[in-house]
């Protein structure tokens, strides 16, 4: 019998509120300078022929072993093969490989997982730089490189066109979002994929919303998200879906009061949101203000419950609701983004640290796979 998983150590309260901190700030930058072609130069490999798409998310995560662990000896990303489809990228934020004299941050390996369990090494970055990304089928992985993204078929070869911005991954994975600035604003230009189809679309310039999801490559559902008065998180987000030649505008919204029940949400939505899955939807975290007692200062570090609540785009009706376990006493969940019908977690216990997807429906989890201590986790479609 294999040995059971070693014992890991959560991250504190503080530490992961700092990190989502991070991961806000990550989610909310500007795109590089452009895409441009990650070329290999054989043509694809027999794996590519025995990669088919996955039907679930399932089927993506099903490969991944029980225990997760960086290679003793990494194999660097062949450019002359496919490899097959990604399952996840991680990096092992070690907190201890920060340097205090110099006040720099240390660049770390980052890893690639397929759906067959395989890994490779595909460079190194700093704790705070987002720069590479899987589409939501895991056939696609984006990496910034020299202020350009580059794109690489995971199962084959492609080529990508230079001089475009990556903005967003369609929700069925057969499709770029890329977005050209000329002066002061910017237009949009669906990429299909595989063939390589540029299609300048009708979109006006955004810059003050959040790009949310591109539904199937036909629809792009935005938000003006920012926070309420005095900082503090909104009652409601308002989701605006538009058709990409320009018209059939419509909203569908997350009203966090009627969604997770009365008197369960006072003040809620924060600013940490995820678009995409199958069929499409929009999450939200909320947390539930825990009034101050007349008199008593403000506790700063107190925890307060987080709940994720979402909403079908097509339909406007509620998603789901997910209560999440709050991070105290080194236990923990972290909401990293959605794959199919799922909602993908990263978990803390008091013996491990865990990817989990959870059913919407029913809040039930289920274990992918066990994770390394201070793994930060990049899933498809983010």
């Amino acid at each position: 019998m294999a040995p059971g998983p070693a014992p890991v150590t959560p991250p504190r309260p503080h530490r992961r509120r700092a990190w989502l901190a991070i991961a806000l700030a990550g989610a909310l930058a500007s795109g590089a300078a452009g895409v441009a072609v990650w070329r290999t130069t054989a043509t694809p490999s027999p794996a590519s022929a025995e990669v088919t798409t996955p039907d679930t998310a399932r089927e993506l995560f099903a490969g991944l072993p029980d225990r997760l662990l960086p290679p003793a000896n990494p194999t660097a990303l062949p450019t002359d093969r496919a490899v097959g489809r990604g399952a996840l990228l991680y990096q092992i934020n070690d907190p201890d490989s920060f340097t205090a004299g110099s006040g720099g941050l240390p660049r770390l390996p980052i890893y690639l997982v397929t759906a067959t369990g395989d890994q490779f090494a595909i460079g190194t970055v700093t704790t705070v730089e987002f720069n590479h990304a899987l589409s939501p089928d895991g056939r696609w992985l984006a990496q910034r490189r020299d202020r350009q993204w580059w794109i690489r078929d995971l199962t084959g070869t492609t080529a990508v066109p230079p001089g475009y911005e990556l903005r967003q991954w369609s929700t069925d994975g057969q499709a770029l979002l890329l977005g050209q600035t000329t002066g002061t604003s910017e237009t949009y230009t669906a990429f299909t994929l595989p063939s390589g189809e540029l299609r300048p679309l009708a979109l006006p310039a955004m810059p003050a919303r959040r790009m949310l999801a591109f539904l199937d490559g036909r629809e792009l559902a935005t938000a003006e998200f920012n926070l309420g008065a005095n900082l503090r998180p909104r009652r409601q987000l308002t989701i605006a879906i538009q058709d990409v030649d320009g018209g059939n505008a419509r909203s569908v919204s997350i009203p966090t009061t009627q969604q997770v029940g009365p008197g369960d949400i006072r003040n809620a939505v924060v600013p940490i949101i995820r678009g995409g899955g199958n069929p499409p939807s929009v999450w939200a975290l909320v947390t539930r203000p825990e009034p101050t007692p007349t008199g008593q200062a403000e506790q700063t570090d107190e925890v307060t419950p987080w709940t994720l609540v979402g909403v079908d785009l097509r339909s406007g009706q509620p998603a789901g609701r997910i209560d999440l376990v709050m991070p105290k006493n080194d236990q923990g969940e972290q909401f990293l983004g959605l794959a199919g019908t799922e909602i993908l977690l990263q978990r803390w216990t008091a013996h491990a640290a865990e990817l989990v997807a959870v059913d919407p429906a029913t809040g039930q989890r289920r274990v992918l796979t066990s994770l390394p201590d201070h793994a930060r986790l990049t899933v498809p479609g983010n």
